[in-house]
């Protein structure tokens, strides 16, 4: 597989509290975005932080991770323990430390391992499937909007302006029992996956990802386009993306 990643702090905010993380090593990758939040740097620290959980855990445990895999064995014990991990992790920095507190963090990741893909999210960063007919997205936003649309009360067109879009109902080191979605995602042979943050996907839409994804260009350029886009359309929040061809 190959895979690139960037990560911009945008136009408008002082510093990139944004992470991300490609680790491929061995018969086991893993891919994710992570978003943080707080002042005084802490959302830099949370997402940092988790990652770092995340990616310590799963090489450590490298073996038992590929034998449940090649075993049929389902990994969603796995991803809910690292992030679980993970959560504890962000929960007792911030309770350590007066100016971390209360700081927490999106965490989208794909692991892959003897062909399978397994999704692990929590937050409002998401992922996509991508391939030549379409672009799908395989996360749920844990969001206050994403609720409303889900009910019915509000429509995608509402969703799109609505002011409390950006708040979170679940996310990494604000809780001590967060709930996470983890799938198993299929990702067929050509088919491409995109992380990202929303501070791309919130001025880049869905038929401009798709477009900018298929461009016959080197996945490095691909993002550096992408993120320059949405600088042009303001650059409000911190831009980070991880793109995986199958």
């Amino acid at each position: 597989m190959k895979a690139a990643g960037i990560s911009d702090r945008g136009i408008v905010r002082d510093n990139n509290e944004d992470s991300y993380l490609i680790h491929q090593e061995g018969p086991l990758s893993l891919f994710a975005v992570a978003d943080g939040m707080g002042g005084h740097a802490a959302g830099e620290v949370a997402s940092s932080l988790a990652l770092d959980m995340v990616r310590r855990y799963l090489a450590d445990r490298e073996e038992e991770v590929v034998r449940a895999a090649k075993q049929g064995k389902t990994l969603q014990p796995i991803l809910t323990e690292v992030l679980t991990r993970a959560n504890q992790d962000v929960l007792e920095a911030g309770n350590g430390n007066s100016q971390y507190n209360g700081m927490g963090t999106t965490v989208t990741l794909v692991l892959c391992v003897s062909g399978q893909f397994w999704l692990g999210h929590i937050g409002d960063s998401r992922a996509y499937c991508i391939n030549k007919q379409e672009i799908r997205r395989v996360s749920v936003d844990h969001t206050l909007v994403s609720q409303l649309i889900r009910s019915g009360q509000i429509s995608e067109e509402d969703g799109e302006n609505h002011p409390q879009r950006n708040i979170l109902t679940q996310a990494l080191g604000t809780d001590e029992n967060p709930q996470f979605d983890i799938k198993q995602v299929e990702l067929m042979p050509g088919e491409i996956l995109l992380l990202c943050s929303d501070g791309l996907y919130g001025l880049v839409n869905e038929s401009e990802l798709f477009s900018a994804v298929h461009a016959a260009e080197p996945l490095e350029d691909i993002l550096r386009k992408l993120v320059a886009l949405a600088n042009e359309r303001g650059g409000t929040d911190n831009i980070t993306a991880v793109v995986v061809q199958a």
